[in-house]
């Protein structure tokens, strides 16, 4: 496969924006929880940017990085970032780490064996956060809900005439993941 510099930069975007979203909140709050879905979906841009720079050797990796990415990373940041606010930023968990932990691994578990759990989590975790985002007015998260309603729309294929959808998936998702880091830090 050729390379694809511009699904490359914007990967690479990606992956920086969740690198700083990562060190941003762990410098506010030293939880490794609330930064879990940002890691997961800045695994996947990393995976991406080998990949779409020429090493079709990672090509499974990126792919499957990537749907637990948006299966599991970006639901376990929306429904954490809904409860954290809700909680008024008192609680940075769900219910306690341990169970938190069981959490995530029955969310990549169904991951795996479903797919219609899959295509729920997102959508159903987007109407809770935008419900806690409403009720606390966290603006930030509202600009974050309609960035990555936006991602949704675009989608990962296909061109919009010379330009991929992937590079403008990636720049919304960017945006999105941004906002979402600023308002858990407006919350915390």
């Amino acid at each position: 496969m050729a390379a694809q510099l511009t699904t490359v930069v914007s990967d690479l975007i990606l992956s920086l924006t969740c690198l700083l979203c990562c060190y941003e909140i762990f410098l506010e709050k030293e939880d490794v929880f609330v930064i879990y879905g940002f890691i997961l979906v800045g695994l996947a841009s990393a995976a991406g940017v080998f990949r779409f720079g020429g090493c079709d050797s990672v090509r499974d990796l990126h792919s499957t990085l990537s749907t637990h990415a948006a299966a599991v990373g970006l639901p376990w940041l929306m429904l954490l970032s809904a409860s954290i606010q809700l909680n008024q930023g008192l609680k940075l968990s769900l219910v306690s780490p341990g169970w938190d932990i069981i959490v995530i691994l029955g969310m990549h578990v169904c991951t795996i064996q479903y797919d219609h759990t899959r295509q729920m989590l997102v959508p159903a975790t987007l109407l809770g956060l935008l419900y806690a985002a409403i009720v606390n007015k966290n603006h930030f998260h509202l600009v974050g809900i309609g960035l990555l309603a936006l991602s949704g729309v675009i989608g990962p294929s296909g061109k919009i005439g010379p330009v991929h959808r992937v590079d403008l998936f990636h720049f919304a998702l960017s945006g999105a993941l941004y906002a979402f880091k600023t308002g858990l830090i407006h919350v915390i």
